[in-house]
């Protein structure tokens, strides 16, 4: 039975939980292996050890990390260089190599030339890093590389690596050759590269790889190069010699790659002979492991070496079921260890050197675990060690999983991962025919209309904050995924916007646990940030700032950007602000808010009109260093009102609080120029104010702040549209967290068209085939920033109410979504057709009341509010529905009414209210239409008042009514009418009323 009573909540949860179902799979698919780490491979993660996959059958690759793995210290110096500030670190590689074991790599004319450094052989060639070389003094003699495999293998292609320096040392002239008994060699390509060739020589970039097609191939056990010396320069180098599978022969039939984001698990699917095989992978936070399983339909078909190569020449050993190796970082004494567990069902595994081979096996469970002695505390001595061989919990994390089996691992991490994904839908559209993801962005690229993969990389979003932002270091300008040694920027954690921008998402986007990572290193490193900022403004200095990079250790590098503390501040009070937590507010929160107020106390200086500024402020990256940066104005604006709300939250320190309200009283705002922009600096500077510079710093103050708002502020509002726009999208603006910024802004100015347009921007200019984000190069800010420009698109609560669909673009005419946060702790699930919401409903974490602002394409007076069978009508107000909500009551909202029929006058057609079961007279929420239900029987029954005629009818399509009964009622009393036997499966019911006797 289907009773109108309960209609529009049925409607509602079933158009909301079946969008995920009707859109289409959340996957990034391939059907060729990666060759590219950055732009094709695959990244999997638990928060601290994560991998790439290049998802290759026959020759994986799977190039891993662990967030930990650093070099540098304290760095008191304040410089920013790989060696005293340190970098983020590659950890290294696992090979699985089906068939045959991999190559062996020699250096026959090795006699011929000056012996290479111990760090520079030519097994550097082939460790799978560009940070590495073979270099040495070719004495004017040629060059052979060779690589030997035990049975014959078809490459049609090739690939190398220029190193870090001196250009003219570039392989230059080359004959690529092919041999089977390593006597005889036929020659399968040559080169002779110049300026005026393609490529052209010396390679363009350092660290660059570039490919290159033999111009015949075939099948063969040795391959070579010989170079031809470069005379004018004494060495030779390369960084990395990379040969090319042919792909008829490499990459099996119906071959597909894909990471399900909704499961966090990727997958590589072939057919070789007749013979399915699976080999998935995933990390598993739990466990604190990666694990692979491979596997085949048939027994005894799956034949595997197993190489692991570390990223510091480390020694690799194997031994029994494993191959590992355990190091020391020579900058800074670094512990670490990994090890590879293999487990084999039927078949064999034996030692071969320092590499396993799994022969003729049924399945295999590969078992992986990194970890460093790295601790997230200052006070330890040596600071930030743990004082742990690493080696110990490697070995307890392989024994744990070990003991758990694969099945036992999956599922506690699916039950793990779906804990946190799950809390949030998106549904912009269904799927298209094409399912691989590079074919599907290249058609998006050329202006095509893919709504599904937009909502895919809102996903993939909250797939990598998931995945590399839980229990330790939190998310740096990479994420957890760094193939190099020298990375970009260190792959630091950039306070400008960077960092901050990887966690915009984290309450909106309902992963509040990832979070925390942050607060926790923030915490870690106060100690040498105050100190950092005493050596650098006065030992008297209160409070703390940063520099522009941080490292894990606390050392601070590059500029001092002053503001950055006070806008890392606003997270710990959005965390707040979305979760209601008062615990962490006055426990982690308020402490931190404080002493950076009382940095800026101190720091701040008050100009003859009396106007308080920031002295000695840069716009990050862009311009003058000077005094009344709007940048600076509009965070300690944000942070000294976010502390005041804090400080009243808590009911504590009226003195301070009454200091800082005097103290943002007296900021200079922002001015308005001469052509209605925002001013960025003090004064006007029209060239470089229209450069089309990548950051809008001095926009801070529409988002993420809120001082700009168009209630308060509206002529803020309208210079800030203008110097968005001035901004551009070209040049230097396309960059991959420009999109999402300037995305959320324009949701937040009221310009939901733009917004898009941003979104559009991102896939179309920033986003590479696998969907990581390049600025280039890749940084994953702009991934991990797109779903809270996305929600900020759909909910916005940051003017003390909570604003559903408040920038919906026209392109996304239908859709749907649940689970976006919002300040005040409320969760929100909302369906639209055509723009206009079809469904909509609100959680709220505690006893409030609710101000829930409906878009304007609703043009009724109000809405029924539902919880459970209590319901009320309640009359819109300035676009504006108020009502009391309880703590963890699950609100519906209805705005299907009209003001036809209106028997009490407030906007409510009589029929709807009693439709949604509100006596129009009376206003209350008591329960009206109810099932009752016996062994033998079904029944209805309604409550009555006295003085009111009462119509019970039946429909069998919501169109056509038929009066079952008519009842005067005399009494406040309950009243009830049997359904009779044989009755339709589907029937509604609805009660009618009429006020007073005809």
């Amino acid at each position: 039975m289907f009773l109108s009573a309960f209609l529009y909540r049925c409607l509602a949860a079933s158009l909301v939980a079946a969008a995920a179902a009707l859109a289409g799979p959340l996957e990034i698919r391939f059907a060729t292996p990666a060759t590219d780490w950055e732009s094709q491979a695959l990244p999997i993660g638990n928060g601290r050890v994560g991998a790439m996959i290049y998802g290759s059958p026959l020759a994986e690759r799977m190039q891993f990390n662990e967030i930990t793995l650093w070099t540098g210290g304290a760095n008191p110096s304040g410089g920013y260089d790989v060696n005293s500030f340190g970098a983020y670190q590659n950890f290294g590689d696992l090979y699985l190599e089906e068939g045959a074991a991999g190559p062996t790599v020699s250096w026959p004319t090795l006699a011929d030339h000056m012996a290479a450094s111990s760090t520079e052989t030519v097994a550097k060639s082939v460790d799978g890093s560009v940070d590495t070389k073979w270099c040495f003094e070719h004495l004017n003699k040629t060059v052979i590389w060779q690589a030997s495999y035990p049975a014959p293998v078809v490459f049609t292609g090739y690939s190398l690596a220029s190193a870090n320096d001196v250009a003219a040392r570039d392989p230059k002239t080359w004959t690529f050759e092919g041999s089977n008994d390593g006597s005889s060699w036929t020659q399968l390509d040559s080169r002779n590269l110049s300026a005026a060739t393609t490529p052209v020589w010396p390679f363009p970039n350092r660290k660059q790889t570039v490919n290159f097609t033999a111009a015949t191939s075939g099948a063969y056990t040795h391959y070579r190069f010989v170079f031809a010396p470069n005379t004018a320069v004494p060495h030779f180098q390369v960084a990395e010699i990379t040969l090319t599978p042919a792909l008829t022969t490499a990459v099996p039939a119906n071959l597909v790659r894909s990471l399900d984001v909704a499961d966090s698990i990727h997958r590589v699917t072939w057919i070789r002979n007749g013979v399915n095989f699976l080999r998935e992978s995933f990390a598993s936070h739990p466990h604190q492991i990666i694990a692979t399983r491979f596997s085949a339909d048939q027994a005894g078909k799956i034949s595997t070496s197993f190489r692991l190569v570390g990223a510091h020449a480390e020694t690799t050993v194997a031994a029994g079921s494993e191959i590992g190796f355990a190091a020391v970082l020579s900058n800074n004494g670094l512990r670490y260890a990994t090890r590879v567990r293999v487990l084999h069902t039927g078949g064999s595994l034996t030692v071969s050197g320092n590499t396993l081979r799994a022969e003729n096996c049924d399945s295999l469970v590969i078992l992986h675990a990194a970890a460093t002695d790295y601790a997230l505390d200052a006070t330890t001595t040596p600071a930030f060690r743990n004082g742990i061989n690493p080696a110990v919990p490697v070995a307890a994390r392989l024994n744990a999983a070990q003991a758990l089996g694969y099945d036992g691992l999956k599922t506690a991490h699916l039950a793990d991962y779906h804990a946190l994904f799950n809390r949030v839908t998106l549904d912009l559209g269904a799927a298209p025919a094409e399912t691989l993801t590079p074919a599907r962005l290249t058609a998006y690229k050329a202006g095509g209309t893919d709504r599904h993969l937009e909502s895919l990389l809102f996903q993939f979003g909250r797939y990598l904050l998931i995945s590399c932002s839980r229990d330790s270091l939190p998310a740096n300008l990479q994420g957890l995924w760094n193939n190099s040694n020298n990375p970009p920027w260190f792959s630091d954690y950039h306070v400008n916007i960077n960092l901050q921008m990887n966690y915009w998402m984290a309450e909106p986007a309902n992963l509040s646990e990832c979070h925390e990572p942050l607060f926790r290193y923030l915490g870690a490193i106060a100690p040498l940030s105050r100190t950092a900022t005493k050596a650098s403004f006065g030992a008297e200095t209160p409070g703390w700032t940063m520099r522009t990079s941080v490292n894990p250790f606390g050392g601070h590098g590059w500029d001092w950007d002053t503001p950055s503390s006070a806008w890392l501040a606003r997270h710990y009070w959005e965390h707040y602000a979305h979760s209601g937590d008062t615990a962490f507010l006055q426990g982690t929160a308020w402490p931190v808010m404080k002493e950076i107020c009382e940095f800026w106390i101190a720091r701040l200086v008050t100009r003859p009109d009396g106007k308080l500024v920031g002295p000695n402020g840069w716009s990050p990256e862009h311009g003058p260093t000077e005094d009344g940066v709007s940048y600076v104005q509009e965070i300690v604006w944000d942070l000294f009102s976010n502390t005041i709300a804090a400080a009243d939250v808590l009911g504590i320190e009226p003195e301070f609080r009454a200091l800082l309200a005097d103290k943002r009283s007296r900021l200079l705002v922002p001015g308005i120029g001469s052509w209605g922009q925002v001013m960025e600096w003090t004064t006007e500077r029209p060239t470089i104010e229209h450069d089309g510079h990548r950051h809008t710093s001095h926009l801070y103050a529409a988002y993420p702040g809120s001082q700009f708002n168009p209630v308060e502020t509206p002529a803020y509002v309208a210079a800030a549209k203008i110097s968005l726009q001035d901004r551009g999208t070209t040049g230097d603006s396309r960059r991959s967290w420009t999109w999402p910024w300037r995305a959320a802004l324009w949701a937040r100015l009221g310009d939901p068209n733009k917004a898009y347009d941003m979104v559009r921007g991102l896939l179309t200019y920033n986003t590479m085939s696998n969907l990581y984000t390049t600025h280039t190069p890749f940084q994953i800010d702009g991934n991990l920033g797109f779903p809270a420009a996305v929600c900020e698109m759909l909910v916005q609560s940051h003017a003390g109410e909570v604003s559903v669909l408040p920038a919906l673009p026209s392109a996304w005419a239908s859709g749907s979504f649940t689970g976006i946060r919002a300040r005040g702790g409320y969760e929100v699930d909302a369906a639209w057709q055509g723009g206009i919401p079809t469904a909509l409903a609100v959680r709220s974490s505690r006893a409030q009341a609710i101000k829930l602002r409906l878009p304007a394409s609703i043009s009724s007076p109000g809405a029924f509010v539902r919880s459970g069978n209590s319901v009320r009508s309640v009359t819109r107000q300035n676009g504006v529905l108020d009502f009391p909500a309880e703590a963890g009551a699950s609100y519906q909202i209805d705005t299907r009414v009209n003001d036809t029929g209106d028997a009490d006058g407030d906007g409510f057609n009589t029929e709807a209210e009693w439709l949604a079961g509100t006596d129009p007279a009376r206003g209350d929420s008591l329960p009206r239409l109810r099932v009752t239900r016996t062994e033998q029987s079904l029944g209805l029954e309604w409550n009555e008042i006295p003085g009111r005629e009462y119509i019970l009818q039946s429909s069998a399509d919501l169109d056509e009514w038929t009066d079952l009964i008519t009842r005067q009622s005399t009494a406040e009393t309950t009243a009830s009418h049997p359904l009779p036997a044989g009755e339709p499966d589907h029937r509604f019911y609805r009660i009618s009323i009429r006020l007073g006797a005809p």
